[in-house]
């Protein structure tokens, strides 16, 4: 049977097929896939026998075709990714035999990123300053946040403040920048009186991310890379590639997921009654990033804005406003969902 890049979404392993292919023609998976580089499957046998064995049995778990595209979108479609585990499985000597079989992460993967969820409420509930940074040092997080990205002076950022009266000047340049520690209140990354600066990779985002209405007006400054800094970020919005780790994924997969959790609880947005508290984790998880890691900052998307990503600097100094525009909202749109 022949694959062809089309079948797969992971970058990797699209490069793998291409470099590899020795012949054109049609895809025995892919309809409408007749003249793409083929490879034959079993040449993706070795990868996918380390690949499933992550994965264990699991009753109450999710089917192992749906879990494989949630957490890493490794197939083009459904129907792609049920016919490929089909032919895979039948051929690997594996305990799992159907790619609808009901599955969870094998129990090493679990108990390192379930640890997210007691490390919460350890720090909600019981340790706030002293909790057990050993306890994370064994399951690895301290090499988990390594992996960053170098964010070039070309690349724009931009911050939105809101004008409470329809009289209000266009904020200054300062302005824009983080408040006065004194005056700094509690934020998703920032306890309260340490202000890290927050910032949007482009102009709708951050208007999503200060929650603007119809006709509110606002100013947007736009930032760079101060001077010849460079600024390194720990990267939350990584598209996992399975493959391109497949000699070390149970690890890789540690990471993944953790990172997605983390992400997840970043990007949550607070709502008017939730308390401060649900906070005080991932304050704790950016301090612990900046500690070990000496990065300027964390990378992570905007759950208010579809695609928009959002930045947070522990030191504004590494970046700089170099100009603020005024902006009216002039539509808003809302979705509701019943409960």
């Amino acid at each position: 049977m022949k694959i062809c890049v089309n079948c797969f979404n992971d970058l990797e392993l699209k490069q793998f097929i291409i470099t590899n292919s020795v012949e054109k023609g049609k895809c025995d998976y892919c309809s409408g896939s007749l003249n793409f580089e083929l490879l034959n499957i079993d040449e993706l046998l070795d990868f996918f026998s380390e690949f499933i064995n992550i994965f264990k049995n699991d009753p109450t778990g999710i089917p192992l075709n749906e879990i494989i595209q949630n957490d890493w979108n490794l197939f083009s479609s459904k129907s792609v990714c049920l016919a490929i585990l089909s032919d895979i499985l039948s051929t690997l000597n594996s305990s799992l035999t159907n790619p609808q079989v009901s599955v969870c992460y094998i129990s090493e993967i679990i108990e390192n990123v379930s640890y997210w969820e007691k490390l919460k409420e350890d720090i909600k509930w019981n340790r706030r300053f002293l909790t057990n940074s050993d306890k994370l040092t064994e399951l690895g997080w301290d090499s988990f946040f390594n992996k960053t990205i170098t964010w070039s002076k070309s690349e724009p950022l931009f911050r939105a403040r809101l004008h409470y009266s329809g009289d209000q000047k266009i904020f200054s340049f300062k302005d824009m920048g983080c408040p006065d520690k004194i005056k700094a209140p509690s934020g998703r990354a920032n306890p309260q009186g340490i202000p890290f600066l927050y910032l949007s990779t482009d102009i709708k985002t951050t208007l999503f991310e200060i929650r603007a209405s119809y006709l509110d007006e606002v100013s947007v400054g736009k930032f760079e890379v101060a001077n010849n800094n460079k600024m390194v970020l720990v990267d939350f919005t990584e598209i996992p590639s399975a493959f391109l780790y497949m000699d070390d994924i149970i690890n890789y997969t540690k990471i993944i997921l953790l990172k997605k959790y983390i992400s997840s609880d970043l990007s949550k947005p607070i709502r008017r009654y939730d308390s401060e508290l649900e906070y005080v984790p991932t304050q704790f998880i950016c301090e612990y990033i900046r500690n070990i890691t000496g990065v300027d900052g964390i990378l992570f998307e905007s759950s208010l804005h579809l695609g928009g990503k959002n930045i947070v600097l522990f030191d504004q100094n590494i970046v700089k406003c170099i100009s603020v525009e005024m902006y009216r909202v002039t539509k808003v749109e809302i979705e509701e969902q019943k409960l």
